[in-house]
C-alpha cells in the first residue's frame, strides 16, 4: 500500500500527524485502483487542513467532515460515471469552504487570536478549487458551463497567467467557438489593455470564422475603441511625440493555426503618430475591416458598419461615411440601398444636413423615381428629431 510518501519530516513528526493518518487510512479501506487515486488527491490536502488546524479556523470535527465530503465529491468524479455537474458541485463546495475560511480568518485576525504568517492554507484553497475545475474540463472539453466557471474564478482571483492557459487550451480545443473568441478578445482588451493581442485574437478568429458576423462588427467596434481612447489619452497626457507615446505588452495568448487569408492589416502594426501622420489612427484599420467584411458578407452588413460610426463623436466620422459610401457606390451603383444611404448621410447624426439630405433626394427622384424610395425617405425623416417641422 501506498501511503503518504511524500510529507516532509516537520508534517511526519507533527502532533496532528496521527490524526490525519487516521483519517485518511479510515477513508481508504476499500483499496481499488480508483479509491488508490482517490487517496492520492486527499493526501495533497493533508498539509493545508493541518495549518487550518494548528490555526484555529477549523476544529477536529470540521476537519473530518471536511475530508469525508471531499472523498466523496472525489469518487464521484474519479469513477466512470462521473458528470460535468460533480466537478461544479466540487468546485462549489470548495468556494464555499475558502469563503468560510477567509470570514473567520478576517474575525481573528481582529482580535488577535489568529496566527498572520503566510502559510500553506491562504492559498490552497484557491488551488484546489482550479484544479478542481482543470480537470473537470479536461475530461469534458465539450461542457460550456465547465469553462465559464473556469474562467470566472480565475478571472475573479486575478490569475492572469492561468486565465491565458484556459484561453489558449480552450481556442485550441473549440476554434469554431465565436463566444470563446469574443470573451478572449474582450479580456484581452478590457482587462490587459493589450490592443495588438486582441488584434491577433480578433484576425485569427475571422481566419477560423469567417461567416462571423459578431466577429467582423465586434473588431471594427474594437479598433474605434481602441483610437478613440487612445487620441484620448494622449491629449490628455499631452503625449504628442512618438518617444512619449506608451506601448502594448507583449504578453499574448496561444492561438490555433488557421489556412483562411485575409486582406487585414497587421496586427503589430504601429499606432505611434496623430492622425495627420498615421492613417491607422484615422481609422483606415476599420475600413479595411469593412472592406473585407462586406466582400464576405454582402451588402447587408453596411448599415451596421454606418451604426458604429455614429458612436464615435470625437473620430472624423465624414472621412468614414465617405469611404463607406465610395465604397457602395463602386460596387452597389444599382442597389435601391446605395441611394438611400447618401441621401440620408448629412442627417445621420444632426438635422443640420436635412436641407442637404432633401436635395439628394429630389435629385435621384428627378432621375430615376422610385416609390420604395421615396417610402424609405419619408419613414426616415419622420423618425428625425423635430418631425413636426418635416410633417
Amino acid at each position: 500500500m501506498r501511503f503518504i510518501f511524500f510529507f516532509s519530516h516537520k508534517i511526519k513528526n507533527s502532533p496532528a500527524f496521527n490524526f490525519f493518518f487516521l483519517i485518511l487510512f479510515s477513508f481508504s479501506s476499500h483499496l481499488t485502483p480508483m479509491a488508490d487515486k482517490v487517496r492520492y488527491y486527499l493526501e495533497q490536502s493533508v498539509p493545508e487542513l493541518e495549518d487550518l488546524k494548528v490555526k484555529g479556523l477549523f476544529d477536529k470535527n470540521e476537519i473530518t467532515m471536511i475530508m469525508r465530503r471531499r472523498t466523496d465529491f472525489e469518487h464521484r468524479i474519479t469513477g466512470r460515471g462521473s458528470r460535468p455537474r460533480d466537478y461544479l458541485k466540487y468546485s462549489e463546495f470548495e468556494n464555499n469552504l475558502e469563503k468560510l475560511r477567509k470570514k473567520r480568518y478576517t474575525r481573528l485576525s481582529k482580535v488577535g487570536l489568529v496566527d498572520t504568517k503566510p502559510s500553506i492554507s491562504d492559498w490552497a484553497g484557491v488551488r484546489r478549487i482550479m484544479f478542481i475545475l482543470d480537470r473537470g474540463t479536461k475530461k469534458f472539453p465539450g461542457d460550456q458551463q465547465l469553462w465559464a466557471e473556469y474562467l470566472t474564478y480565475a478571472k475573479d482571483n486575478g490569475a492572469i497567467k492561468v486565465v491565458y492557459k484556459i484561453y489558449s487550451r480552450l481556442l485550441q480545443l473549440q476554434p469554431r467557438n465565436v463566444d470563446a473568441w469574443l470573451s478572449a478578445a474582450k479580456y484581452e482588451f478590457e482587462t490587459n489593455a493589450n490592443a495588438k493581442g486582441t488584434r491577433l485574437l480578433f484576425q485569427r478568429g475571422l481566419r477560423l470564422n469567417p461567416e462571423s458576423t459578431a466577429l467582423w462588427l465586434s473588431y471594427a467596434q474594437f479598433e474605434l475603441t481602441y483610437i478613440s481612447k487612445l487620441l484620448a489619452r494622449r491629449k490628455l497626457l499631452g503625449l504628442l511625440t512618438e518617444s512619449e507615446q506608451k506601448k502594448e505588452t507583449d504578453d499574448m495568448m496561444i492561438l490555433p493555426q488557421a489556412e483562411t487569408t485575409l486582406n487585414l492589416p497587421d496586427a503589430d502594426m504601429s499606432m505611434l503618430g496623430s492622425p495627420e501622420t498615421n492613417p491607422a489612427l484615422k481609422g483606415d484599420v476599420f475600413l479595411a475591416i469593412f472592406d473585407e467584411c462586406v466582400k464576405a458578407k454582402g451588402f447587408d452588413v453596411v448599415e451596421k458598419f454606418l451604426h458604429l460610426i455614429d458612436q464615435f463623436e470625437d473620430l472624423d466620422r465624414d472621412y468614414l461615411y465617405s469611404h463607406v459610401l465610395n465604397y457602395i457606390q463602386r460596387e452597389y451603383p444599382d442597389d435601391i440601398g446605395t441611394a438611400f444611404i447618401d441621401i440620408t448621410l448629412p442627417i445621420r447624426t444632426s438635422n443640420d444636413g436635412l436641407q442637404l439630405s432633401v436635395n439628394k433626394f429630389l435629385a435621384y427622384k428627378a432621375k430615376n423615381p422610385n416609390k420604395e424610395l421615396t417610402n424609405m425617405f419619408v419613414n426616415k425623416l419622420m423618425q428625425i428629431d423635430g418631425n413636426e417641422k418635416v410633417k
